[in-house]
């Protein structure tokens, strides 16, 4: 069966005698990875899960071995883990937002120093404050776009 080129969302198989079998798999793993918020980044399943309940695998351990970088969803019935590859996601843990990159899952455009500024607050607010604001576009800080 393929796939959509993006999420990896099945497409209905062709010829198939049950198309809602198709048809329901491509709506679940849409469900799965739409509006994709997390509830925490790990390495292993949590003790208990309800339907539904998604993570990001760290380094996977148990259950989750083998499946680093992927988004975990758990199907309370009949009760099994779903992998699917992710790209972002609101961790809601800590309230920020993750991006996967090749060496793991990093906050997303947090800088690792803020850059120097360069002028006398005295003589040259606005020159200061420019550089301030310029230095920060983009930049996500704790749930708010500066």
């Amino acid at each position: 069966m393929s796939t959509t080129p993006n999420n990896g969302i099945p497409y209905a198989q062709e010829g198939t005698l049950d198309l809602a079998a198709s048809l329901n798999q491509a709506l679940d793993t849409t469900d799965a990875l739409l509006q994709l918020e997390v509830l925490n980044i790990q390495n292993d399943p949590p003790a208990s899960a309800s339907d539904g309940d998604r993570y990001l695998v760290a380094t996977g351990t148990g259950d989750w071995s083998g499946k680093d970088g992927q988004l975990a969803r758990y199907v309370a019935d009949p009760g099994y883990w779903q992998f699917f590859p992710a790209k972002v996601a609101l961790n809601k843990a800590d309230g920020l937002l993750y991006v996967k990159d090749n060496s793991g899952w990093k906050i997303a455009n947090r800088p690792a120093t803020l850059p120097v500024i360069m002028g006398s607050t005295s003589s040259d607010l606005a020159g200061v404050v420019g550089q301030m604001l310029g230095a920060l576009n983009g930049v996500f800080w704790d749930n708010q776009v500066v």
